[in-house]
This record gives C-alpha cells, structure tokens and sequence, in this order.
C-alpha cells in the first residue's frame, strides 16, 4: 500500500514523542501496525478493501486488543 512507510514513520515519531527509549518507541508503533495490518487482512477481500479496513484498525486499536495481538514482548 502506497503510504505505509511514511505511516511508518509517522507512528514511530508518535511513540517515541511519549518514550523516550527510541529502540522500545520504534519496536511498539510498528507492532501496532503488524497488528493492525493481520486484523485488516483477515477482514478484507483485495487491496482496495485492505487499505479501508487497515485504517479502521489503526483507528480502533486499543490496549486489549494490543496486548491480545502483540507477538513481540516489550518491557
């Protein structure tokens, strides 16, 4: 999806405005978008539809869902 990276990147320097552990910061806001982007892709039918339902995913994540989703331990 065209954007990502830059959404990427954009998630990183949100995290790590609230952390400052830059390693912890990046490593968590990419999590939230592995998370957020298996959610999308169970949920859609192509690229169109994945690209609506990863927004919505992003947009509705929350800590359950974080701490139910994440595969990576953070301290």
């Amino acid at each position: 999806i065209v954007g990502t990276g830059c959404m990427a990147a954009s998630a990183i320097g949100v995290f790590a405005a609230v952390e400052k552990d830059r390693a912890l910061a990046s490593a968590s806001a990419l999590s939230v978008m592995g998370i957020a982007g298996e959610l999308a892709a169970a949920k859609s039918n192509g690229p169109g539809t994945f690209k609506e339902a990863f927004f919505d995913e992003m947009y509705n994540l929350n800590e359950a869902k974080i701490a139910k989703y994440a595969k990576v331990e953070l301290p």
